[in-house]
């Protein structure tokens, strides 16, 4: 060949690049301006979606291997190396699997640090490495919708950074041209799921203040909290993260304020789920001392305006603000899209998404006044100086009901917070119907692209032999942290006063007025449906009712819908009775428009003869009064747990196992009050609303919150590390130095609080951490299906299958164990580690 022959194919292939990148960047804009051009444009009547996945590999996980295109995906960290004097040596180094970086390891015990590790590299999405990729998986996509006659206007979301493919709306001749195509690895069908399940109480407008659901900022309600109040003190996250703070200054080239970066500075956390209400005082950046400083440079992201959510709505603190719902529109087709006090943009109308956030990464010292005659102090999220950016995936459907997300919404919803560089994600999805460890690939790449995601354990409760469908925990992919929820030593006590005099003793707190003895009636005692009305279950009710307390019988039917049933027929107030005392019950207080009391045992039995032997029963609801002396956390009994159930799950090749414990931990999910979305015709919120909630959705964002600031304190530590010291460093005894309950009373397993209740006092600091390589997790992909592992694989990659139990994961859990077997851990150490190689039997 002479020399022209080589110079020509370079140039070619330079000139191919070139193509791949302008494509990226087209497609790109053209994928931005569906988001409003297309809005309502959809079918009128629904059709099946489908995620068709393609055998290239995604951004964050593309090591090289296609000629003329360098790797893209982050530097992984070698698990197996340390520095030259070891584990455990004192040298404070180790290395990275690719030359040129270094991590620095801060060891020392009672909250001695030395110098913080460098910070690892992440995707780099301005860099032309990956803008040539990215060209490349375009120029794919556009090969393979063209083999099968897919017209590029109908895909709704094409996916390149943490998934390989595109969403689309497939004719049954184009999806079994994908399936055949050699380019397609696989096709899912995509589907409708529900996000949290408890929707806040928003009937709080009226108070002149806000609590975030903070954890550092107030006194008053942290003492409440087991294992969160340990972020301040002199063995508190915070103050430790101050004392590296000091320490680290005479490396830093620029002086920074005293007190800045040690609640979250510099850290991006994102959250998928109904969006924001940007006005809340909350989201302002004006009452942060010192400010905020500006986003950092790796933050590619945007805030998408529109009519109802003007650039002005984004800040220092909130930076990104964006909306996916194409394929929710093509799945429920416009005429069951319900918009109706709605809005296509990022702003929130059912208030999980605001709480959410606030909870997490609110600004602090919000102001707040007391909460029927209790103080709740001045509050704030948990990582205040942390950034915020949101991704509002969840709609409503006429039939379906509020909070419904597509899958393929979620998954791109995933992917943009990762191409825009948020560090901690928190995904309040409760109930994810991809079953297999490979439809969960972009939570897989979302982690090796160095982000935290943490995932809420669900909100359907453990599974039961009664129960009208398996209640399995909601996330069990390794890939992020799954987080249920807790109870807390607050309680809420109040009287009921009788007719004849008699004083009962209850527990609960409820908003409005109610007028000294009130009629009351059993709810059986005014039927719409007779075997439903005792329950007070919806529908169930008649109008007899109205201006009544009415009398409902627990354990069967959720509190919200007791309520709501309640004062859908104009009743005055709700008793609940049961036998015992379960932390489901801790939800009250649940709805601030009426009061709601729980009555037990004697007390229970007590009111309901009254009822029976008088001719018009009255009762009077008191004065409330608070507590802080139980015993705490407990098991939350809406809480879902493991191990998985559903038999229809078990036959599919890599279907979630029992190896895999879940959920990680357990964080406080009970009774907190935070953020609320306004009104629109107070839409500058001169008086913060605020709400209160429950649910794993609760503990996910308290947890996602600490997640930031371990981050922000351990910057050369993986997604993997992070949830190592999560889980490691978690308690598993109560306030009273007994075994961690659960709702009835019993101690809990493994299977419903993980490794224990999240200690945000130890977690800076857990001696130990369990580093997972992205070999390791191929090679736990290639034990589940060896098949599919190899397709989805790098490259120049050989598999070494393990089983699930030998993934590199800070808890151990062996099912169908028959003889014996040897589980393997591999840790890095901050201190002394002598467990380096050990074999465990």
């Amino acid at each position: 060949m002479t020399m022209a022959g080589p110079l020509l194919l370079r140039r070619a292939a330079l000139a191919v690049l070139v193509l791949f990148s302008l494509l990226s960047v087209l497609l790109a804009e053209a994928g931005d301006s569906s988001a409003s051009s297309n809005a309502g444009t959809g079918s009128a009547s629904a059709h099946p979606v489908y995620l068709v996945h393609l055998r290239a590999a995604a951004v964050a996980s593309y090591r090289g291997g296609v000629e003329g295109l360098p790797a893209t995906a982050a530097a992984q960290a070698d698990p197996d190396t340390t520095g030259a004097g070891g584990a455990g040596s004192g040298s404070g180094a180790s290395s990275l699997s690719q030359p040129g970086h270094s991590r620095q390891s801060s060891f020392g015990s009672g909250g001695s640090h030395g110098p913080s590790r460098v910070r690892l590299p992440r995707v780099d999405m301005q860099s032309a490495a990956v803008k040539s990729y990215m060209g490349y998986l375009a120029f794919l996509q556009a090969r393979v919708m063209e083999d099968a006659a897919v017209d590029p206007s109908s895909v709704l979301h094409s996916y390149k950074v943490v998934s390989s493919g595109f969403a689309a709306a497939l004719s049954p001749s184009q999806l079994q041209q994908l399936q055949q195509h050699p380019a397609v690895v696989a096709v899912h069908r995509s589907s409708t799921i529900h996000m949290l399940s408890t929707r806040p109480s928003t009937s709080f407008d009226w108070l002149d203040s806000v609590d975030s659901g903070n954890l550092a900022g107030s006194a008053n309600q942290t003492r409440h909290r087991r294992g969160l109040k340990g972020l301040q003190g002199r063995r508190g996250l915070l103050h430790v993260q101050r004392q590296q703070q000091a320490q680290q200054q005479a490396l830093q080239q620029q002086q920074q304020q005293e007190g800045a970066q040690v609640q979250g500075d510099g850290m991006v956390v994102g959250v998928v789920d109904s969006g924001i209400w940007p006005e809340h005082p909350s989201f302002s950046d004006k009452l942060i001392s010192p400010p905020l400083s500006a986003p950092p440079s790796s933050w590619k992201g945007r805030c998408e305006p529109t009519k109802d959510f003007p650039a002005s709505a984004c800040n220092r603190k909130l930076i990104g603000a964006r909306v996916f719902y194409q394929g929710f529109q093509e799945e429920v087709g416009t005429k069951d899209w319900d918009l109706k006090g709605d809005w296509l943009s990022p702003r929130d109308s059912t208030g999980t998404g605001t709480w959410l956030a606030g909870a997490a990464a609110g600004s602090a010292n919000v102001p707040t006044a007391p909460v029927f005659g209790s103080s709740i102090g001045r509050l704030s999220g948990v990582a205040p100086r942390a950034h915020l950016a949101v991704y509002k995936v969840s709609w409503k459907s006429k039939t379906l009901g509020g909070n419904v997300a597509s899958t393929v919404d979620v998954a791109a919803a995933v992917e943009a917070a990762t191409a825009d560089g948020v560090h901690v994600l928190l995904v309040a999805v409760k109930w994810d119907p991809a079953t297999t460890y490979f439809e969960s690939l972009h939570y897989f790449n979302a982690h090796l692209a160095r982000v935290t995601v943490v995932f809420t354990a669900g909100d359907y409760g453990p599974p039961s032999t009664d129960a009208p469908e398996y209640r399995n925990v909601a996330h069990y992919n390794p890939f992020g942290l799954t987080v249920g929820a807790s109870t807390t030593s607050q309680r809420y006590f109040t009287t009921v006063t009788l007719g004849n005099g008699t004083v009962l003793q209850g527990r609960g707190m409820g908003g409005g007025t109610i007028k000294p003895k009130l009629p009351v009636v059993a709810g059986a005692a005014a039927p719409g449906n007779v075997a439903a009305a005792p329950y007070c279950k919806p529908g169930s009710l008649n109008k007899g009712v109205k201006g009544k307390v009415v009398v409902c019988i627990g354990g069967r039917v959720l509190l919200v819908d007791m309520v709501q049933e309640v004062l859908a027929k104009k009743g005055a107030g709700v008793i609940l009775l049961r036998d015992n005392l379960v932390a489901y019950d801790t939800l009250i207080p649940y709805d601030a428009r009426l009061p709601v009391v729980l009555l037990l045992g004697s007390e229970r039995s007590t009111l309901q003869e009254y009822i029976g032997g008088t001719a018009s029963p009255k009762v009077t609801i008191a004065q409330r009064a608070t507590s802080g002396a139980g015993e705490a956390p407990a098991m939350l009994l809406i809480s879902s747990t493991g191990p998985v159930t559903d038999p229809s799950l078990t036959p599919e090749p890599a279907a979630p196992t029992n190896d895999i414990l879940k959920p990680d931990l357990i964080a406080p999910g009970v009774c907190l009050f935070g953020a609320a979305p306004g009104t629109v015709a107070k839409a500058k919120m001169k008086s913060a609303a605020v709400a209160m909630a429950s649910g794993t959705g609760v503990a996910a964002s308290l947890t996602a919150g600490i997640a930031a600031l371990v981050m922000q304190s351990n910057p050369a530590w993986t997604p993997a590390e992070v949830m190592s010291a999560m889980q490691t460093t978690a308690d598993a005894v109560s306030n009273k130095g007994g075994p961690i309950k659960d709702a009835y009373g019993a101690d809990a397993t493994p299977w419903a609080m993980g490794q224990g209740h999240v200690s945000a006092a130890k977690v800076v600091d857990p001696g130990l951490v369990y580093p997972a390589s992205s070999d390791d997790f191929y090679n736990f992909l290639a034990g589940q299906d060896a098949t599919k592992a190899a397709e989805v694989k790098p490259a120049h990659l050989t598999l070494a299958p393990i089983h699930a139990f030998n993934l590199n994961r800070a808890s151990i859990s062996v099912s169908r164990l028959q003889g014996s077997v040897i589980v393997k851990r591999r840790c890095e150490s901050h201190v002394y580690c002598g467990c380096r190689g050990a074999e465990w039997g």
